[in-house]
């Protein structure tokens, strides 16, 4: 328990249980939809926000929010206008702005530190201005899905449906859009960009394996999600290893061993 006396420590603990409860709750209508590869192309694309904040000067997670936000309204724009599948859109803008990332990278003078920790995250670089802000984001985002849990539910399941219920379903699935991309954002500090898909889809994915219901479902993926990102943090600090890999090899251990324990 000494460790909870650092205080680099408090604050990962505490960003950790906010953006890994987050993420999972939002993982839930990811993984209804199917649309996993969406949470990782915009972790990527987010890699040109960071790019751009280092260039310009000014806050890297700042950028990285702006451009994730940016490229969740452009994606149902170009789905419209190009008549395209989606995974199809996804695997055009994930290498592009991947791409135009680097190049920015490249043009910027010296050696940047910020981009090893946001591709594969800094939880014990979080400051208490970080922690702040990810408190307040969260608790926007999560009015928001709360609010329209059962409206993102019928579109989730039947878009088409949802339209007869009177549902705007554009409007809603653009707020879903914004939502998860601002909290792929925020889960890139603890895991990076890299490996934020293990803390959207993971935790959601071993709670399907033992929910009974829709609502243990969006009960048991935040507590999951929580768990093994604790258990991942006290690992990494007592084997002196990378947080944000070993929080991702937690989760997926964990789901391996629910895999298993089902089918016994």
């Amino acid at each position: 328990m000494e460790i909870l006396l650092l205080p680099f420590m408090q604050r990962a603990l505490l960003g950790g249980i906010i953006v890994a409860g987050l993420l999972a709750y939002l993982g839930i209508f990811t993984m209804l939809r199917r649309s996993s590869f969406f949470g990782d192309s915009i972790a990527h694309s987010s890699l040109t926000g960071v790019a751009l904040g280092i260039l310009l000067g000014i806050p890297p997670i700042l950028s990285a929010i702006l451009y994730a936000v940016a490229v969740s309204f452009l994606i149902p724009i170009l789905r419209k206008k190009s008549q395209l599948p989606i995974d199809s859109l996804l695997g055009i803008i994930l290498p592009f702005s991947m791409a135009v990332g680097v190049i920015l990278l490249s043009i910027t003078p010296g050696y940047q530190p910020e981009l090893i920790s946001f591709l594969f995250g800094s939880i014990l670089g979080i400051s208490w201005s970080n922690i702040y802000l990810m408190t307040a984001i969260a608790c926007v985002l999560l009015i928001f899905i709360i609010q329209f849990q059962q409206k993102l539910l019928n579109i989730s399941f039947d878009p088409e449906y949802a339209k007869i219920l009177g549902i705007k379903v554009h409007t809603v699935d653009t707020m879903y859009h914004l939502s998860l991309a601002v909290a792929i954002v925020l889960g890139i500090q603890l895991v990076g960009i890299i490996l934020v898909n293990a803390l959207l889809i993971i935790p959601a994915a071993t709670a399907r394996l033992f929910a009974t219901s829709l609502k243990s479902m969006f009960i048991l993926a935040p507590m999951i999600s929580i768990v093994t990102t604790l258990i991942g943090l006290y690992i990494s600090y007592f084997l002196n290893v990378p947080s944000g890999p070993t929080i991702a090899v937690v989760s997926g251990v964990v789901f391996a061993g629910s895999v298993i324990w089902k089918n016994l």
